[in-house]
């Protein structure tokens, strides 16, 4: 058997209140909550955009990622302030022998930055020759450089045009 409680003799609801006010109340919380969805409206966009960015593949060189973070506008920067970036939050450093950027373990540890090997051959001697790894920015990386540099406001985002045929396997937004 369910019961209706009455606000006037149940102890949860403060005594005095009125059908009146109860009604008052559940217009504030229906306005309250059309404002909330249509907040949460407006940035669908711009979060369906993030999330298909972050669902993708692959990694990113640090100019791409430069790029991709300039796009905020709390986040003003390319290659190599980003590389300076990355060495300021010990997720990067240099190496001294070949003074290539390399990936502190404790950021591949997290997900955030990877390295992949490089290799070319001599031009002359067409000898295989091993170089420094290539620094890259994983997909988790990327959201977490644009968490703690930016804002959460929604990326400004351009209507694609007719002539931008994305792949599915592009990474990009």
């Amino acid at each position: 058997m369910n019961v209706t409680p009455n606000p006037r003799t149940d102890r949860r609801y403060p005594r005095g209140l009125t059908n009146r006010d109860l009604a008052l109340m559940v217009l504030e919380e229906a306005d309250r909550a059309d404002t909330a969805e249509s907040h949460v409206e407006a940035l669908a966009p711009a979060a369906e955009s993030w999330h298909r960015l972050a669902s993708a593949r692959g990694t990113f060189s640090a100019a791409d990622a430069a790029k991709i973070l300039s796009r905020d506008p709390a986040i003003a920067l390319g290659q190599n302030r980003l590389f300076r970036t990355l060495e300021d939050l010990h997720w990067a450093y240099r190496q001294r022998r070949d003074r290539a950027w390399r990936a502190r373990q404790s950021a591949v540890d997290a997900g955030w930055l990877t390295e992949i090997p490089q290799s070319h051959h001599h031009p002359r001697t067409g000898e295989l020759l091993l170089d420094a790894p290539q620094l890259r920015i994983t997909l988790k990386g990327l959201a977490e450089l644009r968490q703690r540099l930016g804002t959460s406001e929604p990326l400004p985002l351009k209507a694609p045009r007719d002539n931008d045929r994305a792949r599915p396997d592009d990474n990009r937004p």
